[in-house]
Parts: C-alpha cells; sequence; structure tokens
C-alpha cells in the first residue's frame, strides 16, 4: 500500500483524536522559551505502553497564570476524572467546543445534540474498538468555572467556507507537507504490523499500540495541515480562545486554564509566549491510554 494512501486512512483518525502514570513537574530552561515543545508523546518497554498528553504552565509580569492542557478525546476513564479534579483549581476553565451559545453555559441538552455530529460517531467507533471511553461522557462540563472559548458553528463553518477549507483539503496540505520534508518516525504504519499486533495482543491493545506509534508525528501533520496562514481548524480557533482569555484576564482572573485538543497546544504556546509576553514555567504528563501488553500478562501469570 503507498504512503499516501496509508496517509489518507490514518489521519482523520489521528486528527480525530487530537483536535476536536505521571511525571514530576520538569523545569523549563529560559532557553527553550523560543523553541516548540512536544505536547503529546507514546512511550513504550517491553512490557507496558502509555500515550501521554502534556500540560504546560505558563506565567506574565502581572502573575496571571495559564495552564495548557492537552487532551485526547477517547482515553481511558480515569484520565477524565482527574481532570475534573484538576479543573476545580482555576478561575477560569477554557474548554473548546464548535458550536453552542458562547454566553450560556452547556446544559446536559447541549453535551448530547453535540454527541451526534459525524466526528463524534467516528470517534465513539474507534473508541469502541479501542475499549476506551468518549471525553464528553466524563467530563463535567457544567461547572461553574468552564467558560466556552471557540466559535460558533456559524462562525466556523463561514471561515471555512471563506479559505476554502475542509477535512479532505487540509488532509492532502499535510500529505504533502510530510511527503516534501519526509516524516521522521522511526516506525512507519502498516497495516502487515498492525495485524501482527492485533493477533499478538488481542484487538483493543494491538490497535492502541499501532497508533500510538503514529502520534510521533502527529505535531508536524498539524504543522503542514497549518501552512503559513494557519488553518480555521487549529489557528484560528486558537486565537478566538486567545480572546476569551484576555477577556477573563480584564474581569480579574488570575488562575486560568485552556483545556484543548493536543495538537492546538504548539500554536497556543507560541502565541502566549510571543503575542501575550508570557513565559513557560512547567510541564507535566497524563497518562491517556495505560496499555499492558501481552509480555507483561504472561510473565504475571507465570510467577504465580
Amino acid at each position: 500500500m503507498s504512503k499516501k494512501i496509508t496517509y489518507w486512512l490514518l489521519l482523520p483518525i489521528l486528527i480525530s483524536l487530537t483536535i476536536f502514570a505521571d511525571e514530576k513537574a520538569k523545569q523549563i530552561n529560559k532557553g527553550e522559551q523560543s523553541e516548540s515543545l512536544d505536547f503529546i508523546r507514546f512511550k513504550e518497554n517491553d512490557f507496558n505502553a502509555s500515550l501521554e498528553t502534556a500540560s504546560a504552565k505558563y506565567i506574565n509580569d502581572d502573575g496571571v497564570e495559564v495552564e495548557l492542557i492537552g487532551v485526547v478525546h477517547i482515553a481511558d476513564k480515569k484520565y477524565y476524572q482527574e481532570f475534573n479534579e484538576q479543573f476545580k483549581k482555576y478561575d477560569s476553565l477554557l474548554y473548546e467546543m464548535v458550536g453552542g451559545d458562547p454566553d450560556k453555559p452547556l446544559t446536559k441538552e447541549d453535551l448530547a445534540a453535540n454527541k451526534k455530529n459525524p466526528m463524534r460517531f467516528f470517534q465513539l467507533l474507534i473508541g469502541g474498538m479501542m475499549k476506551l471511553d468518549f471525553q464528553l461522557d466524563h467530563i463535567d462540563y457544567t461547572a461553574k468555572n468552564f467558560v466556552h472559548a471557540d466559535m460558533t458553528m456559524e462562525t466556523f463553518q463561514e471561515r471555512q467556507k471563506a479559505k476554502g477549507e475542509n477535512l479532505f483539503s487540509l488532509i492532502e496540505k499535510s500529505i504533502e507537507a510530510q511527503e516534501k520534508a519526509g516524516s521522521q518516525n522511526k516506525q512507519q504504519f502498516n497495516f502487515a504490523s498492525m495485524f501482527k499486533l492485533l493477533n499478538d495482543e488481542g484487538g483493543p491493545n494491538g490497535m492502541k499500540l499501532a497508533l500510538g506509534r503514529q502520534f510521533h508525528d502527529i505535531e508536524s501533520m498539524i504543522g503542514g495541515m497549518e501552512g503559513p496562514d494557519g488553518s480555521v481548524l487549529v489557528a484560528e480557533r486558537n486565537i478566538t480562545a486567545l480572546k476569551v482569555m484576555e477577556s477573563e484576564m480584564k474581569k480579574g482572573k488570575k488562575n486560568l486554564g485552556i483545556f484543548y485538543g493536543a495538537a492546538h497546544l504548539p500554536d497556543f504556546d507560541k502565541r502566549l509566549i510571543e503575542d501575550y509576553g508570557f513565559k513557560r514555567t512547567t510541564k507535566t504528563w497524563n497518562a491517556a491510554w495505560k496499555i499492558q501488553k501481552a509480555a507483561a500478562k504472561k510473565a504475571l501469570k507465570d510467577s504465580i
């Protein structure tokens, strides 16, 4: 199967997951402020693997603290439960969700309606195959400190139409950029290896391992999709969220969280530092998928 066909099959899955055991905080050196950081990673050894998303903290000269909280939209239930506890500490928690009324808090009816769109169906399908839970089922979007920080559906559609943008055109741009630059991922995706993993590790775990190994490239894929002018899907939605952040800061809020798909965070990071004068301070990792490999299960069984 050609690399281009593989990208067409793989990219929608990775995009759907990232756009729509924790480490101690890592101190960021001053020399790293201008560099882009990874906000999603896949860790693996002979017995276990995990897909992890980052949370990064920033502070400005006025003492305002902002934390970028990256998320994947299907994950272990515990991952979302821990976020619910974390979110209680913020004065305002800014969240992504195209659609809805920015001036009204979300209701359970709004959440139910949001689950019916085609992308949500795709996410639920993939999540079911990997025995993972869906973000909207476990994050408490009705919490009092939650603030909608995304485009309305009307604005989103108008901006995409104005730029001639849709999911297919974005994927094509990303593929062209990947082919031009050459992927740095040494574990290239192929279906023979995926079927072997499905057989060796069992369906859900095999699929997690096959997909997890591709997240090495997700930020370069999104970068290729963005191009020099930025996309509506990522850059313009981020700008919308940061305008909401400005509004919350003007209200005197000093401790803010921005909860968005992990693929949005490199652009957020750059804008916070270059446009808003924030300094990055710490970064922590949150385990979204925890995978126990067949070798670990066998070792445990043999030890009994």
